[in-house]
């Protein structure tokens, strides 16, 4: 099974039609999973499709999207609006108001959890959300499962990016998730750079995003004493790929758009590709 992650695409930054800086950075991203041997079996899409939640923006984003030729799953995040998002992808699924659902059809299940709280830069976690994933998590205790997020529920580092570790819904999130030992990965987007780390035991993994990347500082901020610290740094966009080899689930990470070739696999290379498999040992 091979999954491509793409995150924070925040479609229509400038407005109504203007031209949007991070089309042409989503298509970047498209161009790099197209170009690759093997196909993901679907794409999931973390999070901040669009930038202000508006329907003419998710028709841009279904617009660019139609260059993908995989299934496609889309996740809230806090730049999203469900109704809006509803609109233009009418057959999406949904349950009790949000937007979180199972996938079901392959060797890993997938649990897609909505976290936007409307109005709120922070993620979200209410009692029907609760009830949602305790159910699903008690379905099937022993199945592999990824548990997909748009909000990072860490402690990052990034101080104006982070969640905070006493923030109800993380708290109640690790609550549910601790006694679970099938959940092999919680993925997640909205901090705009690859992070890894482990929350209640779980291993998460944060994608890099298409739009800009957030700064890799880490030194405290006071919000009332701007230091002319960099926020945000027009670094090329990335994707994530993560692949179940049938025991475990490995995930990648890369930028784009994919760099000149320095070396490519044709008869030349042989005698290197069998050296570094040590057949040539034999």
């Amino acid at each position: 099974m091979l999954l491509a992650q793409i995150t924070d695409l925040h479609l229509g930054f400038d407005g109504e039609g203007n031209d949007c800086p991070n089309t042409p950075r989503l298509r970047q991203v498209i161009d790099g999973l197209k170009s690759m041997q093997r196909a993901p079996d679907m794409v999931l899409i973390t999070g901040d499709n669009v930038e202000s939640g508006e329907r003419w923006a998710y028709e841009l984003l279904k617009a660019e999207l139609a260059a993908l030729d995989w299934p496609c799953f889309f996740l809230m995040g806090n730049h999203d609006r469900r109704e809006a998002f509803l609109d233009v992808f009418r057959d999406h699924p949904s349950e009790d108001g949000f937007i979180q659902y199972v996938i079901d059809d392959w060797p890993v299940r997938i649990l897609v959890m909505d976290t936007l709280g409307e109005g709120y830069h922070g993620g979200a976690l209410c009692p029907v959300r609760e009830a949602w994933l305790r159910e699903k998590l008690a379905e099937e205790p022993d199945r592999p499962t990824i548990l997909a997020m748009h909000h990072t529920p860490l402690q990052t580092g990034i101080p104006w990016m982070t969640a905070k570790p006493e923030a109800p819904w993380v708290e109640t999130l690790k609550a549910v998730i601790a006694p679970y030992k099938n959940i092999e990965r919680i993925i997640c987007g909205h901090i705009h750079r690859p992070i890894t780390a482990m929350i209640a035991g779980k291993s998460v993994f944060v994608s890099p995003a298409v739009a800009p990347e957030v700064t890799l500082e880490l030194a405290e901020l006071n919000v009332d004493k701007p230091d002319e610290r960099r926020l945000i740094t027009n670094n090329p966009p990335g994707f994530s790929l993560h692949y179940w080899n049938g025991e475990t689930l490995i995930s990648h990470s890369t930028t784009c758009p994919i760099g000149d070739p320095l070396l490519i696999y044709d008869e030349k290379q042989i005698k290197t590709i069998r050296h570094t498999l040590d057949l040539d040992k034999d």
